[in-house]
């Protein structure tokens, strides 16, 4: 008997999905070496940063532009990969400075020039730029213990969101942005983000006391929902429903991203400014 996903309701494809695309995560951060994180994130980052310019730019954007784009933006995880936060600044610069050259030697008259180099810059600095902050993360000894941190609040955050607010939502959160969204799905998942995220820090992260734990779960879930809801936003702007159709069940790849970009960089500045005991 031949398996049609294309038959599944959504929930189920949406369960199928993340299992798959969670065994090659779980292998990286578990036995892969340094270089697999920059492939994964590399990885991640060209398709946000492909499913971004298609959102963004409806009218097409040019091959030419469409090469540069996401070739300068994959930049920014090599510079972070090779040489930390140093590495990741050069790289921006570099790729600033590159986009703004590029118009001035090949676009000069283009009257929509400063508007596609403003779409342009604001995808690096969404995408592969926050999405570079697991690199820096993971270049801490215990870095994969909190990226696993990361993602299990993040993951806890969104299923308590779905599930409270599927049987217990009445009162909408932010409907003219995400009219789905509950107040009731959006305590749910905070709830549910602070105990999954407490449990794991307490056995894995020892050196960071309860509080401070409970605390950073917490803080990370509703950065969490604050992203999910600035993709809706850019969604809703560009008048499209998801990001891509890649992933059956969920959409595209910034539809899975979007509660994390902000996320990482917000663990990194703990992880590396807060002593927290």
């Amino acid at each position: 008997m031949r398996l049609d996903w294309r038959q599944w309701n959504s929930h189920r494809q949406r369960w199928v999905t993340a299992l798959l695309m969670a065994a090659p995560v779980l292998a990286v951060l578990t036995v892969g070496p340094y270089w697999s994180w920059f492939l994964l994130v590399a990885l991640l980052a060209a398709a946000g940063l492909w499913e971004y310019q298609r959102m963004v730019f409806q009218e097409g954007l040019p091959v030419k532009w469409q090469a540069f784009y996401i070739t300068a933006g994959l930049l920014l995880p090599l510079g972070a990969s090779v040489a930390g936060s140093d590495g990741l600044h050069a790289a921006l610069f570099f790729v600033f400075f590159a986009a703004f050259f590029t118009a001035l030697a090949v676009s000069p008259e283009d009257a929509n020039g400063l508007s596609r180099l403003a779409r342009i810059s604001m995808g690096w600095l969404y995408i592969p730029y926050l999405l570079s902050y697991v690199l820096l993360i993971g270049r801490a000894s215990t870095g994969n213990r909190w990226v696993f941190f990361a993602l299990l609040v993040t993951v806890a955050n969104d299923a308590g969101a779905y599930y409270c607010g599927r049987h217990l939502g009445r009162h909408k959160l932010y409907e003219r942005v995400s009219p789905k969204k509950t107040l009731e799905g959006s305590a749910g998942g905070l709830a549910a983000g602070m105990l999954v995220g407490s449990l794991f820090g307490l056995l894995f992260l020892e050196t960071v006391s309860a509080g401070c734990l409970i605390l950073l779960s917490f803080v990370l879930a509703l950065v969490g929902q604050i992203g999910d809801l600035i993709e809706s936003l850019i969604k809703r702007m560009n008048g499209v429903k998801d990001s891509s159709n890649i992933l059956p069940g969920h959409g595209g790849i910034l539809d899975r991203l979007d509660s994390l970009l902000f996320v990482f960089p917000v663990l990194w500045f703990f992880v590396n400014w807060i002593n927290c005991r």
